[in-house]
């Protein structure tokens, strides 16, 4: 079963980082600027507006703006999947940190306490990116977008080129660096999982097996969020992302990725 669910990831993050080189080299090789328009996030960066929507590129707006819609709608129910199945950037990032020795990944964690205050950062740069949507500065956000600096190759947009080789060298170092702390969507998937514990939607969780676990701290030390799993008998951090690593490298076979929480 774990084996089968680690192969199931991996073929799922392969299909969508494929799909979406092959988007980006479309757009670089039609000589396009929409690829903003393809992100989920899309609408967050630009806001929703009439002459957007009844663009040229209206189709691919409204269909991002709807599936972004649909992600965040998702993690209500089933927390932050999106993040360890779909997204390529997550992905780049884990197979760069497994680069690493597994003696380095062991060994080099940040403390919890710095972890979160740093997670907090995500949150500052979301209100930014809606506060210039709204104020109609989107363009200030844009600049350091790493997918709209690609696609502006072969000409360079110095400052998403320079974000996305921060992310990549500090992923080297750092497990999912851009998911814990910077990613502006990740908070948003986060704001989402809040609004739906408030109304008491049940969201599914990691289960720690209270009984049979032995407190090696084995799920601590492989966890990608670097979240404190023995402090829980439901993984409530909302910064899980239902990677399931946890699970596969409990020697007791203590922690069940398929529950829901209980209200």
């Amino acid at each position: 079963m774990k084996k089968r669910s680690t192969a199931s990831r991996l073929i799922v993050q392969s299909i969508f980082f494929l799909l979406s080189m092959a988007i980006l080299a479309f757009v670089i090789i039609v000589g396009k600027k929409a690829i903003h328009n393809a992100c989920p996030y899309a609408s967050v960066c630009f806001g929703l507006n009439y002459q957007q929507l009844l663009g040229l590129s209206s189709g691919i707006f409204l269909f991002s703006t709807l599936l972004g819609f649909a992600i965040l709608i998702s993690s209500i129910f089933l927390g932050r999947k999106f993040c360890s199945w779909i997204c390529p950037l997550g992905s780049i990032q884990e197979a760069l940190y497994q680069l690493r020795s597994r003696r380095y990944r062991m060994k080099q964690r940040v403390p919890f306490y710095i972890e979160h205050k740093l997670a907090f950062l995500k949150y500052l740069i979301l209100a930014f990116t809606v506060i210039s949507a709204i104020a109609g500065l989107a363009y200030l956000f844009i600049r350091f977008c790493p997918f709209y600096a690609l696609s502006m190759l072969p000409r360079l947009a110095i400052p998403g080129l320079a974000l996305l080789a921060l992310i990549l060298v500090a992923g080297l170092f750092i497990e999912r660096f851009w998911c814990r702390f910077l990613c502006p969507y990740a908070a948003l998937l986060n704001i989402f999982q809040a609004l739906g514990k408030l109304f008491g939607i049940r969201r599914l969780m990691i289960q720690r097996n209270l009984e049979s676990c032995n407190d090696c701290r084995l799920c601590v030390l492989y966890c990608p969020m670097n979240i404190n799993l023995c402090e829980y008998e439901y993984v409530e951090d909302a910064n899980c992302i239902h990677c399931e690593i946890c699970a596969q490298r409990c020697p007791k076979g203590s922690l069940n990725p398929d529950c829901k929480e209980e209200l």
